[in-house]
């Protein structure tokens, strides 16, 4: 590299690497004060200009927290250069050649945010196809977080055959040599990813996965990233319920060895609790399928699997599938299925476990706020079953006042507006509080967030203004949300040019922001 400032604003640090795509060097914003990583591609050529139109046009549209964004690109001295995040970290090849293998709790964070970022690319409008999946291509940040790097042979999904035939050997999938690629071929090399991670210890589960990734013929391989992720998500469950599993054997080993308690009754408490266990597995899919993913279909075969004489609440979910899953279904049905369930569990299950019965309730309020399409009722009885705090953990307890906070909104849309709406930002205050040190910033920006919005309905500007503040000082960059709501708010208040000129510089330093279509408006309202 001849000069050592690129674009008389890019002060190169030192080179963090080279590929085959071009070499990688670590610079320092002198406008911003930023780190940047530069991309510096080959000279000019046909295959120089293929891997510059590919990684450009594909990376000037990406916005995912598992993948880098460009912000800049410029020539000088016959050469292209993108500007795009510095993503801080290690490659997954480097923690390899250390550890082997990765544990399995890291294992299904790193597997599953990797599958997110596929699923992302395969979802654009055209699909994107990274076609380079490799560990030397995965960092993984300080935080924990893997993120996918290296654009320089992506594509978008357009059917033609490839104008080169991109990829690298063992990862690629077999397809890739002879120039043609689509979603299955990322999934081929996510396979061969997720077999380095894993070693020789997967369980029969995820080495069936990783095999079904891995089929010489893509027809075999599943169909799109989120069928993987689904399948990682059930293998995490399996794992799980084998650790448990495993730690009850050895206790009740160590019982029998004590206690001279007969072998024979050890192994049948052990199938009792396998038994039990494997219920509130599929217990716990089948609530996942039916809140999280609205997938009736898969739900209620779980509910199936799950003994009614033990979870007797498997007999309502499979009635409310049916009715979700008839055409001819109407809603007073499943509110009838709704209001059976509320009376089971406040005169069964109220008496012999109050938590359960609490855990009952958020999954009811949850059908009313879900289905009550502005029913003023409807909502109210979500709101009286989630006004009572119960017997909450930690986890549960955030649930509740997140979808209070949701059905307070929904009542405000209704009518009294100030009164639910100043109910939704009571139950976000006590969310922050209840995370002091700040360890998740983007749902505390989010409840942040939230307020700001609520005060701006109720015309409470100057409270607005102040939650925009506070969120940017405890949590600096990490919402863009953030940054252009308050720039906004200073806009439409006729703030001075000072305030909204350092709001705006504030904004320009947050990652993703430059392609913010809110943000492009406000640049534009002020001239810039």
């Amino acid at each position: 590299m001849v000069k050592i400032v690129l674009a008389n604003r890019y002060r190169v640090i030192r080179k963090l690497g080279t590929g085959g795509m071009g070499s990688v060097y670590l610079a320092r914003d002198e406008r911003l004060g930023k780190l940047w990583a530069i991309k510096e591609l080959g000279d000019s050529g046909e295959f120089a200009d293929y891997t510059r139109r590919s990684e450009v046009s594909v990376l000037r549209k990406v916005s995912h927290p598992n993948l880098p964004r460009i912000t800049d690109i410029f020539d000088e001295n016959k050469k292209t250069y993108m500007v795009m995040d510095y993503i801080e970290g290690k490659t997954l090849k480097e923690i390899l050649a250390a550890a082997k293998k990765i544990p399995p709790r890291k294992f299904y964070r790193w597997s599953l945010e990797i599958t997110s970022a596929l699923i992302y690319l395969h979802s654009m409008n055209p699909p994107v196809i990274y076609r380079d999946l490799k560990p030397s291509n995965i960092i993984i940040r300080p935080s924990g977080d893997a993120v996918l790097i290296d654009f320089g042979t992506a594509k978008k999904l357009d059917g033609e055959k490839d104008e080169f035939a991109f990829g690298t050997k063992r990862y690629a999938a077999p397809e890739q040599y002879e120039g043609i690629s689509d979603k299955r071929s990322d999934i081929y090399s996510l396979g061969k990813v997720l077999s380095d991670m894993s070693g020789s210890d997967a369980t029969l589960f995820l080495k069936r996965i990783i095999k079904k990734c891995v089929r010489n013929e893509p027809s075999k391989r599943y169909r799109n990233a989120d069928s993987v992720r689904r399948a990682l998500i059930i293998s995490r469950d399996i794992y799980k319920y084998a650790l448990i599993l495993t730690i009850v054997i050895i206790l009740a080993a160590a019982g029998v060895y004590r206690s001279g308690i007969n072998a024979r009754d050890s192994v049948r408490q052990i199938e009792e609790l396998n038994e039990s266990e494997r219920i509130n597995t599929n217990y716990d899919n089948a609530l996942m399928c039916f809140y999280e993913l609205k997938d009736y279909p898969a739900a209620r075969s779980y509910f199936e699997k799950v003994d009614e004489e033990r979870i007797p609440e498997s007999s309502y979910y499979i009635r409310l599938c049916d009715v979700l899953l008839n055409p001819a279904g109407k809603r007073e049905d499943m509110f009838d299925v709704v209001a059976e369930f509320e009376e089971f569990n406040e005169d069964e299950v109220q008496r012999t476990d109050e938590a359960r019965k609490a855990k009952n309730d958020l999954r009811i309020a949850g059908i009313y706020l879900s289905f009550a399409d502005g029913d003023k009722e409807r909502l109210k009885k979500a709101y009286r079953i989630l006004e009572d705090p119960g017997p909450f953990d930690e986890q549960s307890g955030q649930s509740r006042l997140l979808m209070l906070e949701a059905v307070c909104r929904e009542l405000g849309r209704t009518g009294e507006k100030k009164k639910w709406f100043l109910s939704a930002i009571a139950c976000n205050d006590e969310l922050i509080g209840m995370d002091e040190t700040g360890e998740d910033p983007e749902f505390l920006t989010r409840r942040y967030l939230n307020n700001a919005r609520f005060y701006e309905e109720l015309s409470m500007f100057k409270k607005a203004d102040e939650c925009y503040r506070e969120c940017k000082e405890r949590f600096p960059l990490v919402n863009r949300d953030i940054y252009t709501g308050h720039l906004r708010l200073l806009l439409s208040k006729n703030a001075p040019k000072e305030m909204t000129d350092e709001a705006y510089r504030e904004a320009l330093l947050v990652r993703g922001i430059e392609t913010d279509r809110e943000f492009i408006k406000l640049k534009e309202r002020m001239g810039k």
